[in-house]
């Protein structure tokens, strides 16, 4: 039977479990003819067992038996020996005919090893449930210190990996994962169970191929779990089949993308930091001096009447040349980074270490320096501050999740923000510190200074590199000290005695985010560029896609941590996906196809709106520009984007969200509408004036006064225009119980104005103690996915820090039943009203009060500033 043009070891599952033998078997066939990995070809040779027997081809059955017999894996070998001897005793005729050779059968199937067979292992077969399945709990023949010590080549490894999409095993694991089948009488209920690859997954309903209607007396044992060289898969792998799109082969690169505008933000940024900066700093010493004032006995501090620019400065400017040496301290410190070679790299990925002293040759650029992290989360982090300084850190999970040329695509986008570097700003900076020592020696010192402010705006004109590094080593500061005080304050008796520890703790969190916020927006704009570079020198954006969506499907498997790792939060900027839009798309059931699980991302018109505080582009816009590269070079590309039509869509829906989107922002249209009421006043000010109106003349003369008091009058007015429509009343026939987050999340026109109300049952997940209590990691492991929940006290984060509060943090690790309002924005999202437990014990969220209070409590500031001044 002639192969499928793309064969796909899923599909053929698919197939057998249907009963559509034909197409089982030809997409089997293929894989076994162009697979290398060992574990999806004897998956497949495995199907195709039952798939012969089935279509009455019994010879192909028992030559592929023989063949299994021949494994070295013992799982394999006991199954094809039992079923081997099953066709034997239901076709007698097999016994009158010689068994074919194992390394030549009929199939034209080639057995992946000649080991001498070993003998089964001893005691009787487990007894069958009632789905036909048997446990798995014998160990393999094999030692322990030999399982250990051997290793899975790594080449054969990536190969493997392809097709499974989210984990590979931790190399310490043993080969516990194999086979088993069971004989069972009427209907096949086995072959339901074929896509099962490890001891997690659930096995699957038989009801399915009870359809079938396909009889035996005695049917072929099914695959419920394959066997696994010298690993242990421990997460629950996607189902969802990768279609393994090819690479360019003698490609030519893209056409250069003007750096410009990446240049201006790297300067914008670090010129925002230090304003930012300065005016914390600011006001931590006019705070401090006000109120030693009115102590008596203590006098104010002289120096904190100073001007903080230039030390501030200095010290950012000293942060920056250490920060290659400081951030490694802190990762060796927390997170245990160590040291690899790229000798080391090539047992995982050949092809990247090959590729970096290759292409840093190319460039004139010594090659980075290389780092592990002993974490099963995929991270990848890149900082320094020139390229000779730079480091780039993965991590174990990374190397063992993802193929060999995945690996390869994540280093390579890794590179491009060191590429991305140039020295034009120290060059500019240089010139124009130059020029102001030479009007300092013309005794003209207000041109001195200008030139050497200039020269100070031009230092980080292309170094981008260096002021993500910067950006995220202030960022550091803050979240270490919120880290470390609340483990400190965790470990007090009292409540009382935790507040303090509470308050310092959401104070430095706060902080953290702050700083964050500076570098959102280069952030996202340098991913944009590195991805591009990424292609540019594997000529593999297939690859990439896949190894992007591996790592967003393996920061989502949070059940292993149960929380937030602190480093993906307090490093999200500097990896390629962001742990927060990773949470919920990587958590979707597998049988959900990628391009519909995207397609918001890459079709809601007012998307880029919604992503202001993302540190990441929407991964829907990131892989369809993907999918643009490898159309470029005439590739097949890894999702297809081009069934619906994003111009139709966009036009169609444009006419009517626009009005939501303008109630979505209203809080801050009211902002723009303040200003335009306080320049209406100053008009008619300016008009009493020149008319001798003395009744409008005075307007003109506290224009100032009445222009700022507007601003947040204005906020208040967008605030309750809003607030109605943002949180609408929860009622039973608006209310859905345990919706599919996917059918929420995919909708292409949802905004988060647009209020679903929603009760869903799950596991709650995420820190514990003080360090949740404003509720920062919060999220609910439904069967449907995973989803994000936000939770308000009526006073707002205040009340979050009260010792009497009953915070959504005392039920971490229990079953939950979640009531609020779903959002969809670029990370979906639950507004909570109520967090009940099964014990009925419930935690109250008041979002509409609190947004209430914010609003009143605006109004009478912008009335307070009108009637009495700044």
């Amino acid at each position: 039977m002639a192969c499928v043009p793309n064969p796909s070891l899923e599909a053929g599952l698919a197939a057998l479990k249907q009963g559509n033998y034909p197409d089982a078997i030809a997409h089997l066939e293929g894989v076994c003819e162009f697979e290398l990995s060992q574990k999806t070809v004897l998956r497949a040779q495995m199907g195709l067992v039952v798939a012969y027997e089935r279509t009455g081809e019994i010879e192909k059955a028992r030559s592929l038996c023989q063949t299994l017999t021949q494994s070295k894996y013992p799982k394999v070998k006991d199954w094809g020996e039992r079923n081997l001897a099953n066709l034997v005793n239901r076709y007698p005729q097999l016994q009158k005919k010689p068994l074919p050779s194992p390394t030549s059968d009929v199939t034209g199937f080639i057995p992946l090893d000649q080991t001498p067979a070993t003998p089964p292992a001893q005691g009787a077969a487990p007894a069958s449930d009632v789905t036909g399945f048997i446990p798995l709990d014998q160990t393999p023949a094999t030692p322990p210190a030999q399982r250990l010590s051997s290793a899975q080549p790594a080449s054969e490894r990536a190969r493997a990996n392809s097709s499974k999409p989210v984990q590979k095993a931790t190399p310490s694991s043993s080969p516990l994962v194999q086979g088993a089948f069971v004989q069972g009488k009427g209907k096949i209920e086995a072959e339901n169970n074929l896509e099962a690859a490890v001891p997690t997954e659930a096995a699957m309903a038989s009801d399915t191929a009870a359809d079938t209607g396909v009889m035996s007396e005695t049917p072929s044992e099914t695959p419920s779990e394959m066997p696994i060289d010298e690993k242990i898969l421990e997460s629950k792998p996607s189902s969802i089949g990768w279609r393994q799109a090819g690479r360019a082969k003698g490609w030519r690169a893209m056409p250069a993308v003007k750096p410009e505008r990446l240049w201006l933000l790297d300067c914008g940024t670090a010129i925002a930091l230090s304003l930012v900066i300065r005016v914390l700093v600011q006001f931590v010493m006019t705070t401090t001096n006000n109120f030693l004032v009115n102590l008596p006995f203590l006098q104010p501090i002289s120096a904190f009447y100073e001007d903080p620019t230039w030390p501030i400065v200095t010290v950012l400017v000293l942060l920056a040349c250490l920060s290659p040496w400081i951030l490694d301290f802190l990762l060796k410190q927390f997170e245990g980074m160590q040291p690899l070679s790229l000798s080391a790299l090539s047992k995982s990925s050949p092809e990247a270490a090959k590729m970096l002293p290759r292409y840093c040759g190319q460039r004139r650029l010594p090659v980075p320096t290389l780092r592990i992290l002993p974490i099963s989360a995929p991270v990848a982090l890149t900082y320094g501050n020139l390229p000779r300084t730079a480091r780039i850190v993965v991590s174990q999970g990374l190397l063992d999740q993802l193929a060999e040329d995945e690996i390869a695509t994540i280093y390579a986008s890794e590179l491009g923000h060191i590429v991305q570097n140039k020295l034009v700003g120290l060059v500019m900076a240089t010139a124009m510190f130059l020029i102001g020592g030479f009007f300092s020696l013309l005794r003209n010192s207000d041109w001195a200074w200008t030139c050497w402010w200039i020269a100070l705006a031009c230092l980080p004109l292309g170094l981008n590199l260096a002021v993500m590094s910067l950006v995220m080593l202030v960022a550091q500061i803050p979240y270490i000290l919120y880290r470390q005080v609340a483990r400190w304050g965790d470990r007090l008796a009292s409540p009382l005695l935790k507040v303090p520890a509470a308050v310092v703790s959401a104070l430095s969190y706060g902080l953290f985010w702050l700083v964050c916020f500076v570098g959102l927006w280069l952030s996202r704009l340098r991913i944009i560029y590195s991805d591009r570079i990424a292609a540019d020198i594997t000529g593999n954006p297939n690859a990439f896609t896949r190894a992007l969506l591996k790592i967003t499907t393996g920061i989502a498997d949070v059940q292993k941590h149960q929380s937030t790792r602190w480093l993906l939060e307090g490093f999200e900027m500097l990896s390629p996906v962001g742990y927060r839009q990773a949470i919920s798309l990587g958590s979707i059931p597998s049988h959900t196809p990628w391009e519909s699980v995207l397609q918001w991302d890459y079709l809601n018109p007012h998307r880029q709106w919604m992503v202001i505080n993302n540190s990441h582009p929407l991964m829907g816009d990131r892989l369809y520009l993907l999918c643009l590269y490898a159309r470029h070079w005439k590739l097949e590309t890894e999702l297809d984007f081009t069934q619906m039509s994003e111009l139709r869509i966009r036009a169609s829906s444009l006419k009517t969200k626009k009005s939501k989107l303008l109630l979505q922002g209203a809080p801050f249209f009211g902002i723009l509408f303040g200003l335009a009421l306080g320049c209406l006043f100053w008009l008619l000010g300016w008009i009493g004036s020149w008319l001798g109106i003395q009744q409008l003349a005075w307007i003109l003369d506290d224009y100032w006064t009445i222009l700022v008091g507007c601003l947040p009058i204005g906020f208040s007015i967008g605030t309750f225009l809003r607030i109605n429509t943002f949180f609408p009343d929860i009622k039973s026939s608006t209310l859905q119980t345990n919706p599919n987050l996917s059918d929420l999340s995919t909708r292409i026109d949802a905004l988060p104005v647009d209020s679903q109300p929603v009760r869903l049952q799950g596991k709650l997940l995420g820190r514990q103690g003080i360090s949740n209590w404003l509720g920062q990691d919060l999220i609910l492991q439904t069967d449907t996915g995973l989803v994000k929940l936000h939770y308000c006290s009526p006073l707002g984060s205040i009340g979050n820090l009260l010792p009497w509060s009953t915070r959504p943090c005392d039920f971490v690790n229990r079953q939950v039943t979640a009531t609020g309002w779903f959002r969809r924005g670029a990370t979906p999202w639950i507004d909570l009203e109520t967090l009940r437990t099964q014990g009925g014990i419930t935690s109250l969220s008041r979002h509409p009060i609190w947004s209430t209070i914010v609003a009143c409590l605006a109004a009478a500031w912008g009335t307070y500033i009108i009637l009495f001044g700044i």
